[in-house]
């Protein structure tokens, strides 16, 4: 066998590893666990409080121009990529998380709120590995509903 013959086979077998290890990548990103963790909290004009709980996310929260933030609930559950995450929110509603996929440090996020069976919200978002997204959501209270959803790839 020529020495072309032989650097042609190590160059395509060089190129096949390289793909197979892509792939294999891909799919080990594609089938990972992310930890999804709601926090329901409420947003009013009722009183200038913060919940000492919710400091973490203070300057996010002033944006939605509030005086008050109460956390309700906090709920976390690891999710399989695209698995369901099912979160119950006060009032009757279920907020529905599914890992979509993971890659640049990016989570993609399914997120479905709905009351009873009537969709209030269908759309995916994107945020970095460990991080959070601030949803503001429905009427509760004398107040707003406001969901900060965190997502960490496990």
């Amino acid at each position: 066998m020529s020495l072309g013959k032989i650097q042609i086979r190590a160059l395509l077998f060089s190129i096949l590893l390289i793909l197979a290890a892509a792939y294999l990548g891909a799919a080990e990103n594609s089938s990972k666990a992310v930890k999804i963790k709601i926090d329901t909290i409420l947003a009013s004009n009722q009183s200038g409080e913060l919940d000492s709980r919710l400091k973490p996310l203070e300057k996010q929260l002033k944006v939605l121009k509030y005086k008050s933030y109460r956390l309700l609930k906090e709920e976390s559950q690891n999710v399989p990529s695209q698995g369901n995450g099912n979160f119950e929110i006060p009032g009757g509603r279920s907020l529905i998380v599914s890992p979509q996929d993971y890659s640049n440090q990016q989570i993609a996020l399914k997120v479905r709120l709905q009351e009873a069976e009537k969709p209030l919200l269908d759309t995916t978002l994107k945020l970095r590995n460990k991080g959070n997204f601030i949803l503001g959501g429905p009427p509760h209270e004398g107040g707003v509903l406001v969901l900060a959803i965190w997502a960490t790839v496990q």
